[in-house]
């Protein structure tokens, strides 16, 4: 049976990846760095998270029911 049929060739593998590149800590740490002081600048206080008080008391209701916000 092995003369009707032709055995299947078997292509060449890929060639091997190429090493990954040396870690640089140095610059890994600086981009670090930079990240952190930009989230940190990014960050608002305590006055701009509360909303209630830019509101005053436009925003409670007259019907003296208690509301979500206290």
């Amino acid at each position: 049976m092995s003369t009707l049929f032709k055995a299947p060739s078997i292509p060449t593998p890929p060639p091997p990846p190429e090493p990954p590149a040396e870690a640089d800590f140095a610059r890994a740490a600086a981009l670090s760095e930079e990240a952190m002081t930009e989230e940190r600048r990014k960050r608002k206080g305590r006055g701009a998270t509360i909303v209630a008080g830019a509101l005053g008391n436009q925003a409670m209701p007259e019907t003296g029911k208690p509301t979500l916000l206290g």
